[in-house]
């Protein structure tokens, strides 16, 4: 670890420029989400996907602000040292007060920053849940309505048939003839069928008699 002023202070200004290129990315992303919806499409892999990006960058962030929390602290125990043997000027002091300053910011930056995204995110979840609740009341409409149809046409092909049943027992009744025709017509069927079954069973009884 550098321990010179200048090579603190190097150091300081390089995990600086990783700090602010991450939080302009960090921002674009949490812009460029909300704008096009990527949290509220209802497509739950891209919204993971969308979740996991945010983390890993703001985990990132994290990291860099807590190492340049520490090389801060080193910059001001330098200068804690220079002041002992009186080499402390001015312009060392005002460049550590606004490197202090620079992070101070960067965490505010942070916050205002993941707050907004974790804004989007709630609102994201909020819309999927509704959207949700109304594809689930939809289908249960459409299921009640196909119930109710099915019912509809079951209940007007009963009616045809009592229409129908109705129609022959009048028509039977109006002209007798024709259901003593019918019921000879059965008679018959029924003797032939008995005719032809006694037959059969002769046949196979002398079949098998004279096997």
């Amino acid at each position: 670890m550098p321990r010179t002023w200048e090579d603190l202070r190097r150091h300081v200004r390089q995990i600086e420029s990783e700090i602010d290129v991450k939080l302009v990315s960090l921002s674009k992303l949490g812009t460029s989400i909300q704008s096009t919806g990527a949290w509220s499409n209802g497509d739950v892999l891209s919204n993971h996907s969308s979740n996991s990006t945010c983390d890993a960058m703001a985990l990132q962030i994290e990291q860099l602000l807590s190492k340049l929390s520490a090389v801060n602290d080193d910059l001001a125990e330098c200068v804690g040292t220079m002041n002992q043997t009186g080499a402390v000027s001015s312009s060392v002091l005002h460049t550590l007060e606004r490197h202090n300053g620079i992070l101070a910011d960067y965490k505010q930056e942070f916050q205002k920053i993941k707050g907004r995204i974790h804004v989007e995110q709630e609102r994201a979840d909020l819309l999927g849940s509704v959207r949700r609740d109304i594809a689930s009341d939809r289908m249960a409409d459409e299921a009640l309505g196909v119930a109710i149809g099915a019912r509809a046409s079951l209940e007007q092909q009963r009616r045809r048939l009592m229409n129908i049943t109705g129609q022959i027992r009048s028509l039977l009744n109006r002209f007798p003839a024709i259901g003593n025709l019918i019921t000879r017509i059965n008679i018959r069927k029924r003797r032939d069928s008995i005719i032809l079954a006694t037959v059969l069973s002769v046949c196979i009884i002398v079949f098998f008699l004279f096997m």
